[in-house]
């Protein structure tokens, strides 16, 4: 004896698997956002994280070459860095102490960028990628002194932060372009006017305020020059005592 299917009962049938399949979608899209909100949430903290806080100054990114009071490290190289010889125990006339560094930028036929620069990071290496850093929160100035080998070289700019990446500076400030002189010469770079451009993100906008513009810095100090400033010949200059005041 063949039974037929009541219309109500494969109604119901067919009810309940939508409801079903609304509950799996559901649930699916809650862990998906959940996800989302986590990863959010970890590239938020990411942006938020300050550096190791800095209590006294001057503090020093460069003093000698071997100097147990240098704080960060010539490892940022940029454009056709190949071009550029870095010698950081320089003894050639050096501002103060035993040494102090000297950048020779010559065109070379395999280069490809036409400029090229330096970056002292915290750690080494780091482009944003790792989470340490100092918070130089109370620094007023960074200071420097540099020349040029023959005088009249031009240095497109000198810079403290702007390094991007998940664990970004927190602000970036620089001057420039820079008429080098035959004899030493300080520089200033005013950390009062540090520039927030950097905060890219909604993250860094709720962040900010207690994210301020010195409190991750990873990039405490670079360099980059052009060889068209330099008559597409070569730039010699030297840098010495640089430091945060």
């Amino acid at each position: 004896m063949r039974y037929k299917r009541s219309p109500i009962i494969i109604f119901s049938s067919l009810t309940l698997c939508v409801f079903l399949l609304s509950v799996f979608n559901i649930s699916k899209a809650n862990n998906q956002s959940g996800e989302v909100s986590l990863k959010e949430e970890a590239e938020a903290k990411a942006v938020c994280l300050v550096g190791k806080k800095v209590k006294n100054f001057p503090f020093y990114v460069y003093r000698d070459a071997d100097s147990g009071e240098n704080n960060f490290f010539p490892t940022g190289n940029m454009g056709d860095i190949g071009g550029a010889e870095i010698n950081i125990f320089c003894k050639e006339y050096p501002y103060a102490g035993s040494s102090c560094v000297k950048i020779v930028y010559k065109e070379k036929s395999e280069q490809a960028y036409g400029w090229a620069g330096l970056y002292w990071q915290y750690p080494p290496n780091n482009w944003g990628n790792i989470p340490n850093a100092y918070d130089l929160t109370g620094a007023r100035r960074l200071t420097f002194w540099a020349r040029g080998k023959y005088g009249g070289e031009v240095i497109n700019k000198f810079q403290v932060g702007g390094i991007a990446g998940k664990y970004r500076d927190s602000g970036v400030a620089s001057i420039g372009p820079v008429i080098l002189s035959k004899q030493w010469k300080k520089y200033t770079i005013n950390l009062n006017r540090i520039d927030n451009s950097i905060i890219t993100s909604y993250e860094d906008k709720e962040c900010w305020p207690f994210m301020k513009p010195l409190s991750r810095i990873i990039g405490g100090f670079c360099w980059a020059t052009s060889l068209k400033t330099g008559n597409n010949q070569s730039i010699t200059f030297y840098i010495d005592e640089i430091r945060y005041e």
